[in-house]
């Protein structure tokens, strides 16, 4: 069965115009498991080439510039660290330190004869559910991530905010559980699209 961050990965990006592809066909259920390996291949269907590089902090506005990316969805989920109480840039940093870099080498091993049908390599992109909001440490993680072969970063919090603001509430989603969940919180008030918590 899916995992939900990777349900919300997929359909962030099928909703941006991108084919997203599972990188493996089982996971086994073991201790280790958040330590192997790939999660998906996406890839832009839309994409022009000649345009400029895609920032590292990556949100929806930026993925036009993105022509193939491998998306590490494991991020920082299955660690011990409770993430909700971190309260700044350097606990954040910390935690990076003690538990991510180790093992950002084998979650994007794969073999570089692989193209993937690109004329450049795909990008590699770790989901991340928080990141520093503030100097130096978001500068810090930015530069320590690119020394260990990281292109970038996407923020879980963005891509959900993403896909709430996306969903039409007068609109029946029978292919996506996901939004049709959505839509259903939506309806009842339960959640807002991210413009109206600003305003309110």
């Amino acid at each position: 069965m899916q995992r939900v961050e990777e349900a919300i990965v997929s359909e962030y990006f099928e909703q941006n115009g991108f084919l997203v592809r599972p990188l493996r066909k089982s996971r086994p259920q073991t201790k280790k498991a958040n330590e192997e390996g790939l999660d998906l291949y996406v890839r832009n269907m839309v994409f022009r080439e000649g345009g400029r590089d895609p920032s590292f902090l990556l949100f929806s506005s930026e993925l036009r510039y993105l022509e193939s990316a491998i998306i590490c969805v494991r991020g920082w989920f299955g660690d011990k660290a409770a993430l909700a109480s971190m309260t700044g840039g350097a606990d954040i940093l910390k935690h990076l330190e003690a538990y991510v870099f180790k093992k950002v080498d084998k979650w994007f091993e794969y073999d570089p004869a692989v193209t993937f049908g690109t004329t450049t390599p795909p990008r590699k992109v770790l989901l991340a559910p928080v990141f520093p909001t503030q100097e130096p440490h978001r500068s810090q993680c930015v530069e320590l991530l690119q020394e260990k072969g990281v292109d970038g970063i996407l923020s879980f919090k963005s891509m959900a905010l993403d896909l709430i603001d996306r969903v039409d509430t007068k609109q029946i989603y029978e292919k996506s559980d996901l939004l049709q969940t959505l839509r259903i919180l939506k309806n009842f008030d339960l959640i807002k699209d991210s413009q109206m918590g600003l305003l309110g």
